[in-house]
């Protein structure tokens, strides 16, 4: 079992720090934002079950996790979990009650909440501002690579295409491992390419991607500073050495008041 950093730990501590958690069903993966989790402590994170339907059914069948958290100053790292179970009182529940994204809450507060046990922790990665922008800019400028991947379909409309293509917006792609777990890896140089197809440059986050293969399942979300959050289903289409793209077939809502309502 790894433990976290004490760099780590302050970055997972943010309430309002983007933090993404990746469940699977054993094949297909599933990533959405939960900014309610923090760590319990330097082996074990801890979150808030609020609204979560699709995330609840994949844990209760498939306790493998992977958790992305990636910070204002654009420092992070991916950290693969068991999941432990669900609490309806005790300490976790009251912890996660009182954070102000909870206490404050117009909905409702947590119906419960869940744990994960740290299994393995990648090496933390630090971008710069114009990593960024310019994986941006050559995603932009590299569309047309892509577009032999594109079935001509409209299952992003113009909403959910400008979430994807904004430059102030958090972006993770998530896809199996072959250790079973659904890995997420922030890739924030995602940009639409065809309302069902994005298109992705790699780098910096390359190595993060060596077990990635074309036509794996994959799911990529984005939430943005409003905040308002949907995610992507499809398969992973690789176009060369420096340019990945997903051919979208599912969109859906991920943020409150409809989170997992399908889009198309």
């Amino acid at each position: 079992m790894k433990t976290l950093s004490d760099k780590l730990f302050e970055a997972l501590k943010g309430e309002m720090t983007p933090k993404f958690l990746a469940t699977s069903d054993g094949s297909i993966p599933n990533v959405v934002p939960v900014i309610s989790i923090e760590p319990y402590d330097h082996r074990t994170l801890i979150f808030g079950d609020f609204l979560m339907w699709k995330t609840e059914k994949n844990l209760n069948r498939y306790t493998k996790v992977t958790v992305a958290v990636i910070t204002e100053k654009l420092h992070g790292a991916v950290i693969r979990g068991e999941f432990l179970g669900f609490q309806k009182t005790g300490e976790y529940v009251d912890r996660i009650n009182a954070t102000k994204n909870f206490r404050y809450n117009a909905y409702t507060g947590i119906r419960c909440a869940g744990s994960i046990a740290v299994t393995d922790i990648t090496d933390p990665f630090q971008l710069t501002p114009l990593d960024v922008l310019s994986g941006n800019l050559l995603s932009m400028i590299g569309k047309g690579r892509a577009m032999r991947f594109s079935e001509g379909r409209s299952v992003m409309n113009r909403v959910v295409a400008e979430k994807y293509g904004r430059l102030k917006a958090v972006k993770v792609l998530s896809f199996m491992d072959p250790r079973g777990y659904p890995f997420a890896v922030p890739i924030m140089s995602i940009q639409p390419a065809a309302g069902d197809l994005l298109i992705f440059r790699k780098s910096p986050m390359t190595r993060y991607l060596g077990d990635l293969r074309d036509g794996a399942a994959a799911a990529v979300s984005v939430i943005t500073f409003d905040p308002v959050a949907f995610q992507v289903k499809g398969v992973y289409r690789n176009i060369d050495k420096k340019y990945g793209a997903v051919a979208v077939s599912e969109a859906y809502h991920a943020s409150p008041p409809l989170p997992g309502r399908k889009i198309a």
